[in-house]
């Protein structure tokens, strides 16, 4: 019979924003080794999620729901690490997601249980890459232009209409991880629940950026995808492929890496810096990548007014 893969993680972005209980074993290490967890994703995983760990498998048919994208950083950031080791050890079942994972407890032990959480972390961009002093941080998932008022999502289409030749619906939905630092120092970033309480515990004040996961449409139309963080006057600190051949997102991030320290809150940017054929088409590219990102951030910031208003915790 066959073994079924023990990372089947669930393909919906929020599920486990709900279902997921927040408490770890504290005395766990948060962070294992990626070498022996390698090989433990290589003999138990890869099965179902592919080599590569893109869900992409001959075996995946005989699933019912889709193995995870392991180098989906906007799939894996939205769960923590503690989230990760509950699905290895208990299962879907237990752990409160879909799939037909079984629990794995039985058969690895914690130390080998961190080390495939190491291990998956190394398949995609973890937003400490972007920010390494995050201690907490929120998931949220909005489609531009759906809400607020009616002068709110007119002024964000008229805003990406000036700046993109066009948009397209599909690029609308965006989903924006808030990062924040904390009074309490801790050894991997926590993923907050939604729950009233736990978000009026995030102060404004501690908030240090944002970050998302985007297609950046490249030469020939190539779609490349990257990971790109603003700080909280939407200043660029980062915009890096999450490419896996290393010598293409070497070439990539090379150009990439001049956007940093561009754009700033309320301005109306085009990256036009390049003089060359190639660097204009990443100028273009960059820029929409970046008024989406700003327009995501901007419906977040009026959830959260809209939310905390009377509690003075925005």
């Amino acid at each position: 019979m066959l073994k079924i893969c023990k990372l089947a993680l669930p393909v919906a972005l929020l599920v486990a924003l709900a279902v997921f209980p927040a408490a770890a074993d504290e005395s766990l290490p948060f962070i294992g080794d990626v070498t022996s967890g390698t090989k433990l994703y290589r003999m138990n995983c890869a099965v179902c999620h592919g080599f590569d760990g893109s869900g992409v498998d001959p075996t995946a048919f005989m699933l019912k729901i889709k193995p995870a994208d392991h180098r989906d950083g906007s799939l894996m950031n939205a769960r923590d690490n503690q989230m990760i080791y509950r699905v290895i050890q208990l299962g879907c079942k237990g752990a409160g997601c879909k799939g037909a994972m079984p629990p794995f407890s039985d058969s690895l032990d914690k130390l080998d249980t961190w080390d495939l959480v190491a291990y998956l972390r190394s398949l995609h961009l973890p937003i400490t890459a972007f920010f390494p002093e995050v201690d907490q941080y929120l998931v949220k998932r909005y489609t531009i232009g759906k809400m607020g008022n009616r002068d709110f999502k007119a002024g964000q289409m008229e805003r990406l209409r000036e700046v993109l030749t066009n948009v397209d619906p599909a690029d609308l939905p965006q989903t924006v991880f808030a990062l924040f630092r904390s009074h309490r120092r801790r050894p991997s970033p926590e993923l907050v629940s939604q729950e009233p309480r736990r978000l009026a515990q995030l102060q404004k004040g501690n908030k240090i950026g944002y970050v998302f996961f985007l297609t950046l449409i490249g030469p020939r139309g190539k779609k490349i995808p990257v990971g790109l963080s603003l700080d909280t006057n939407y200043t660029i600190t980062k915009l890096v492929t999450a490419m896996a051949d290393p010598g293409v997102a070497g070439e990539y991030n090379l150009r990439l890496e001049k956007y940093a320290g561009m754009g700033k809150r309320g301005d109306l940017p085009e990256f036009a810096i390049s003089r060359d054929k190639l660097g204009k088409i990443f100028d273009q590219a960059a820029t929409r990548v970046y008024m989406l990102a700003v327009e995501a951030a901007n419906s977040y910031e009026l959830e959260e007014r809209e939310r905390s208003w009377a509690d003075g915790t925005f």
